[in-house]
């Protein structure tokens, strides 16, 4: 059988995108995803995205982290598949999409923005929890909300050169967030209503070049902290984008780039994939 993808990038968070909309939608395992993402022996991406009919909305999908496991919301991915099914399906109009989080809503804005809102079309209330971790020597203030999915959000001084994996991982394995894991953004604050973040993502095990539903988490923690109102920059490593409310239902927003890279199609899926890491970043055999 073959498969035929579609590779959409939004800020440098990557994805393969599959048009079963017309009803021939594939299912993966999660070996198979795992697969496909991983960048040295698959195509390479952040995940998978399966476009579905929907009874409720324009679209639907299954999303799949790059690991193979499932995730609720991701806004990138969210702006790219809004992209793709305006220009193909609804030119020139909103766009609904049906996910795990309820239904999204997105348009084109211009040929570089694309907008989709981050929660099903209510107004948006932000609710976070204050906690102070203590991660072996070292004790963070930690932000815990969700945007979609969840985020625990830190704030550093700087940005370049932090552990972000080291500290990531040790936050991810933290009791708070078992069974499901989280994810975990850290931002940097700079000048006005701009700040830089990046996300350790869950699903991922590792930084990306950006998350939509992290900058909006960094952004609205970054907004309680400094008394900052909407709408608010964010640098990812991959770009930047732009979280908002709207002005009249106050629904959570995302602004910003979603890209075509290459179409491919390819007929050979490893059912049995493992994900390979290297030496320094595996755990030595029990003894």
């Amino acid at each position: 059988m073959k498969f035929r993808f579609m590779k959409m990038q939004g800020c440098g968070n990557d994805f393969l995108v599959i048009d079963g909309i017309n009803g021939d939608a594939p299912e993966f395992k999660r070996g198979e995803v795992a697969f496909l993402c991983d960048r040295n022996f698959g195509l390479g991406a952040d995940g998978v995205v399966i476009l579905k009919k929907s009874e409720h909305a324009d679209v639907a999908w299954e999303f799949y982290n790059s690991d193979g496991s499932v995730a609720e919301m991701c806004g990138n991915a969210a702006r790219c598949v809004v992209r793709y099914v305006s220009e193909k399906y609804l030119p020139g109009e909103t766009v609904s999409l049906e996910t795990a989080a309820g239904v999204m809503k997105g348009r084109i804005v211009s040929k570089d923005e694309i907008e989709v809102s981050l929660q099903p079309q209510k107004d948006y209330e932000f609710k976070y929890t204050e906690h102070v971790l203590e991660l072996g020597s070292e004790v963070f203030q930690v932000y815990v909300t969700n945007t979609g999915v969840p985020h625990a959000v830190i704030e550093v001084k700087t940005l370049a050169g932090f552990p972000i994996t080291r500290i990531g991982s040790l936050v991810q394995a933290h009791p708070m967030f078992q069974p499901a894991g989280t994810n975990v953004t850290f931002f940097e604050r700079t000048a006005g209503k701009k700040i830089l973040a990046t996300t350790f993502e869950r699903g991922v095990c590792a930084e990306t070049m950006a998350c939509g539903t992290g900058a909006a988490a960094a952004a609205l923690v970054f907004c309680e902290l400094y008394m900052e109102t909407p709408a608010i920059t964010v640098a990812v490593p991959g770009g930047e984008l732009q979280v908002d409310l709207s002005p009249i239902s106050r629904v959570l927003l995302l602004r910003g780039p979603a890209e075509y890279v290459y179409d491919i199609e390819i007929d050979y899926l490893n059912s049995d994939f493992e994900r390979k890491l290297p030496y320094e970043q595996r755990k030595p055999p029990t003894r």
